[in-house]
């Protein structure tokens, strides 16, 4: 632990308050007035618990006072301890809340309550700031070639280097020699050229066991059974799984250092550089006073968190630098605490700086010089960063040109399960700089809000620099964020051409994780290293985020720094994309059409189509031409629905044969339109008229039910699509299901119970399907005059009949439900009792049945009749004019 009169410093705030300093924050970042909308989305619960949408940053604070307050009014009620001796008052409220409080900080909210309540533990100002020493470059001696086939020091050399630069310096076990002939390299395998690292500029690592100092306040009973997710066993995990597999004697070890203050204002403001680094000069007592506050935001704080920031901030910066530099080709950075949630103003979910945003400014600032710093950034005196080797030039190989070196246009990629919403903040108006970020969400799961949304893109320059891929699912494999990589990350990466690639490598997405709750392999982080490997000249840091389950980011971590090293991605088996994933994936594409070329033609939208034309959509032009084509061919009349809701949502797309009131069987069919299959050509997004086919299943059923049986028809269709694809069935956002329910009500209420038919059949495929179980859960009248009910389904999952129906019993019995036979219904057989319960007569397929769920509906046609016709009383024949021939009674 350094000497505290060592540590990082600025002017102290005065007592009882930090003061917060908007002014002073970093020119380089977006404006506060350019901010986007929706990320202050702060935490009204740890990241952990994974709990409701999160309080706003000046909600929470506004909210933290009156809770103080109101726990202070009642300390006092006990103890006699009057209004007039508090700070706060219950009445007083928010508004004793400073300003810049209320607007800006929820974590220097936490400070500013702390001394509203009775008898509170003092603030200690910290003192003036003084910059930490640096480490001293380490010289490289004479004759080091660090990407030839050999390396020959002298002795004379070795001998005049401390034993750390000895260390720093050797890329191969202790007490190997040093000196190795060019007959010794030239009968060494593969295997050992690469342990060694030859042939190849080496690849890095840093860790520091100094890191592990920030650790929670209060030891629980059950610490050790139940520790908090972000625990220093994480990075001691990956250093151990590194280290065990030979890794790191095939790097090179960089070291770490603090990051210093105006290192860390190129993103954060001066106000959250004193309140992060005030914590550090805190009592034990104190900074327990405060810690509700701090579970509020995701965070927890001890007397070492600050210095620990610096360093996990300062070793992705130092990472940075060398690959910049020349002295390693690419490397990982084993860091905590974590940063890409941190914002300019805040600090939250774990995260006090934004380690992978002050690095990408670092590295333009430093390598391009065009990104303006403010005052105390540009300034040569001490703690600058024109000094102490950093940016002037003198890296510990200087083996590149400035030319080489020059560096503008950065990607962050970031793959943690979480949003960062902080990283897209810092450059939300940046258009050298490319987010990319994969991430759950659904609005509910942290951070919260809208803020990850795939419409977030960015504003003013930046408006396209922020690509989001949110799934809106758990259990995301392989193959979903494989798709994306191929779909989304690398087209874009590849057009933007970055000079310098960040991962934030947070491993909460992998397979085991509880937070995450993602099933992404190693050997899928893996692949996704190696196709980044392939961008910017291979200059690349993997800066570690998120991930809890140490086992698992141990052997995730192993698997990425594998690729670095130059080793072959491993085997990956991959399925199909769900359809979740796909569907998340689409949407972005058609978001980021309009910024990017290589996502395709932009479609005009309908608004801007109406200066050249009408727009007619393709919807209403099917339905159309289904309501002329079957009219003639069935004579189902196209029915106008009298409630004007559902007659506006459901035009065209109910009809009837004209006997339907005085038939004696009455089917009902509700069904998808059809499954529209377009060729289209990927430079203009035209469609391929002649090539474009709309498979309607449905005539089998119609030709059946009308033409062979004279059944009375209501024919329902509806604009949705019947899922073909196994996995995660993503929800259609224009689909209405409730409507489609009330719409089945309204059939049933307003023809069939009219309706003279003795028997009645309900027919779904579908989507269809869930809007006839409407009627069974609702309509006791099912029992007496439903027949038989018939659901052919795709590999979504089957509608199930509420047990307060009371028509369990009655359904079984009574109904067929046809899954594909891959369906995962059919994968486990001891379930198939429950299964009947709650989803009906689910008939189990057999290997020579149709398996696809397009073909499922016409293969079925034979087992819908046989089963239709054993429940039907018995049937009057049909002569061939059409009438029914009653039978003699006699």
């Amino acid at each position: 632990m350094s000497d505290p009169s060592q540590q990082p410093q600025t002017q102290a705030p005065p007592p009882g308050s930090i003061s917060s300093s908007n002014s002073s924050q970093a020119q380089t970042g977006p404006p506060t007035s350019s901010q986007p909308p929706h990320s202050s989305h702060h935490h009204a619960v740890p990241l952990y618990a994974q709990s409701a949408p999160h309080e706003t940053q000046s909600t929470l604070a506004a909210s933290l006072v009156e809770e103080a307050a109101e726990q202070q009014s009642q300390q006092q009620s006990q103890s006699g301890f009057s209004h007039s001796q508090s700070q706060f008052s219950s009445e007083a409220g928010v508004s004793q809340l400073p300003a810049h409080l209320q607007t800006q900080s929820a974590f220097g909210a936490a400070h500013h309550l702390a001394g509203s309540i009775a008898n509170p533990v003092p603030y200690t100002p910290a003192p003036p700031y003084q910059p930490p020493l640096q480490p001293k470059d380490i010289p490289v001696p004479t004759g080091a070639v660090r990407d030839g086939r050999t390396r020959t020091w002298t002795d004379e050399e070795i001998n005049k280097l401390k034993p750390e630069e000895q260390r720093e310096v050797f890329r191969r076990k202790k007490g190997e020699p040093l000196n190795i002939s060019e007959e010794k390299v030239t009968a060494m395998s593969v295997a050992e050229l690469k342990r060694r690292g030859f042939g190849r500029v080496a690849t890095g690592y840093c860790f520091s066991t100094r890191m592990t100092m920030h650790q929670p306040l209060t030891t629980r009973a059950d610490a050790d059974e139940d520790p908090h997710p972000e625990q220093p066993a994480r990075i001691i995990g990956i250093f151990k799984k590194l280290e065990a597999k030979g890794l790191t004697s095939r790097m090179d070890r960089i070291a770490v250092r603090e990051a210093i203050k105006d290192e860390i204002l190129l993103v954060h403001s001066e106000g959250h550089w004193d309140r992060v680094r005030g914590t550090g000069y805190q009592s034990i007592a104190y900074l327990e006073t405060c810690s509700d506050y701090f579970d509020r935001l995701s965070l927890y704080v001890n007397t070492e968190s600050a210095i620990c920031a610096r360093l996990s901030c300062g070793g992705v910066i130092e990472m940075c630098r060398a690959v910049a530099e020349g002295q390693i080709r690419n490397g990982f950075a084993i860091v905590r605490p974590p940063g890409h949630h941190a914002e300019p103003e805040d600090a939250m979910g774990f995260c006090f700086f934004n380690n992978a945003a002050v690095a990408a400014k670092w590295l333009q600032t430093i390598y391009t010089g065009s990104p303006s710093v403010n005052s105390n950034a540009a300034s040569t005196t001490s703690g600058g960063l024109g000094v102490n080797g950093l940016g002037n030039g003198n890296g510990a190989n200087g083996g590149l040109s400035w030319e080489d070196r020059g560096i503008k246009k950065v990607l962050i990629l970031d793959w943690d399960v979480h949003h960062g919403n902080g990283t897209q903040k810092a450059f939300w108006d940046d258009k050298d700089v490319l987010y990319i970020s994969l991430h759950r969400h659904d609005g509910t799961f942290y951070p919260g809000g809208t803020y990850g949304s795939a419409e977030m893109v960015g504003e003013g320059e930046g408006a396209g620099f922020s690509v989001n891929i949110p799934f809106p699912d758990k259990h995301m494999t392989d193959a979903d964020y494989i798709y994306a990589f191929q779909q989304v990350v690398m087209p874009i990466a590849y057009e933007f051409a970055p000079d310098f690639v960040i991962v934030s490598a947070g491993y909460d997405a992998a397979k085991g994780d509880e937070l995450g709750q993602m099933d992404v392999t190693p050997a899928g982080f893996a692949h996704m290293t190696h196709m980044l490997s392939a961008l910017a000249n291979g200059k690349m840091v993997m800066a570690l985020e998120g991930g809890y389950n140490v086992d698992a980011i141990a052997n995730s971590a192993h698997a990425c720094v594998e690729i670095l090293l130059g080793d072959e991605p491993r085997h990956l088996q991959l399925g199909n994309a769900s359809a979740s994933a796909s569907n998340a994936v689409q949407k972005v594409i058609d978001i980021h059409k309009k910024y990017w070329k290589c996502m395709g033609v932009a479609v005009e939208s309908a608004e801007e189509l109406r200066h050249a034309g009408k727009p007619i959509p393709i919807s209403e032009a099917l339905k159309a031409h289904r309501t002329y084509d079957l009219y003639h061919e069935y004579k189902l009349f196209n029915i106008e629905l009298a409630d004007p809701e559902l007659d506006e949502s459901y035009k065209d797309q109910l009809l009837c044969t004209d006997d339907v009131y005085d038939c004696n069987t009455l089917m009902i069919f509700m069904h998808d339109l059809g499954t529209l299959k377009a060729a289209y050509s990927a430079a203009t997004m035209d469609i391929h008229l002649e090539k474009t086919l709309l498979l309607d299943t449905s005539r089998e059923i119609l030709d059946w039910a009308i033409k062979e049986n004279k059944y009375g028809v209501v024919d329902v269709n509806f604009l949705a699509h019947l899922p073909t694809i196994k996995g995660s069935v993503a929800d259609d956002p224009l689909r209405n299901e409730k409507r489609e329910k009330t719409l089945a009500l309204y059939i049933w209420d307003n023809i069939v119970s009219i309706s003279a038919a003795q028997n009645v059949i309900l027919v779904g495929s579908g989507a269809g399907c869930s809007a006839l179980m409407a009627i069974v859960q609702h309509r006791p009248q099912v029992k007496e005059r439903v027949k038989a009910c018939i659901s052919v389904l795709g590999f979504e999952k089957p509608p199930e009949l509420d047990a307060a129906s009371g028509s369990r019993v009655w359904y079984k019995e009574n109904s067929l439900v046809l899954l594909p036979k891959t369906h995962e219904l059919h994968e486990d057989a001891r379930k198939a009792g429950k299964h009947q319960k709650k989803y009906g007569n689910v008939y189990r397929l057999g290997p020579d049945d149709e398996g696809r769920p397009v073909f499922l509906l016409k293969s079925s046609i034979p087992r819908i009749k046989d089963f239709v016709d054993a429940r039907l009383p018995n049937s009057y024949p049909v002569d061939g004019e059409g009438d029914i021939t009653m039978a003699n009674a006699n």
